[in-house]
């Protein structure tokens, strides 16, 4: 197999790339910071871990927003759903 030479434009698109996804995880990051906030705010208040109609909102809002921005909804919904199950496992650490 020959090693092809990767054109210049292509390597800066995936330098682009790699700075988006830097970007994206120190934005996660930043969510899960504030998430725990919230998390022992609840724990501290004895609230439940979820809160299903604010949930439900959000979804309904990122989905509104991924299709004005010609995103796809189910992707978005999807990758949010396994960010808020990944918030109410945390939470759920704090009622220990």
């Amino acid at each position: 197999m020959q090693s092809q030479q990767v054109p210049d434009e292509l390597l800066e698109l995936r330098d682009a790339i790699d700075r988006i996804d830097d970007e994206l995880l120190t934005l996660l990051a930043r969510r899960f910071e504030v998430t725990a906030k919230v998390g022992e705010l609840k724990a501290s208040q004895k609230l439940d871990s979820v809160d299903p109609v604010r949930e439900q909102q959000k979804l309904e809002r990122l989905k509104r927003q991924a299709m004005d921005k010609s995103l796809n909804s189910e992707f978005i919904l999807d990758l949010f759903q396994a960010i808020f199950d990944e918030v109410v496992k945390n939470h759920r650490s704090y009622l220990k």
